[in-house]
């Protein structure tokens, strides 16, 4: 891995360049060679913040369960079917 302070002191060296030459040709010559740095070192680098997975809701379910044993008793049933009333 090439140490970080090289690196900006070479992108320091090609600014250098730039601010001197008042032609655009150099100008962007250096300036392709700081992009290029750049992309060097932002490459080699691992993410200092990886992106966190996303988790997925679980769905709740929003209506309690009733066991099958279980039946519920009414005052006013006449029995067991659903059509009682």
């Amino acid at each position: 891995m090439i140490p970080l302070s090289r690196v900006v002191t070479e992108i320091e060296k090609y600014v250098t360049i730039a601010k001197g030459k008042g032609d655009d040709q150099s100008i962007r010559e250096s300036l392709l060679a700081i992009r290029a740095l750049c992309d060097v070192v932002l490459s080699e680098q691992p993410d200092i913040n990886p992106p966190l997975p996303m988790q997925i809701a679980q769905p709740t379910s929003a209506a309690q369960s009733i066991s099958v044993g279980e039946r519920i008793k009414e005052e006013d049933a006449n029995g067991d079917s659903l059509f009682d009333f």
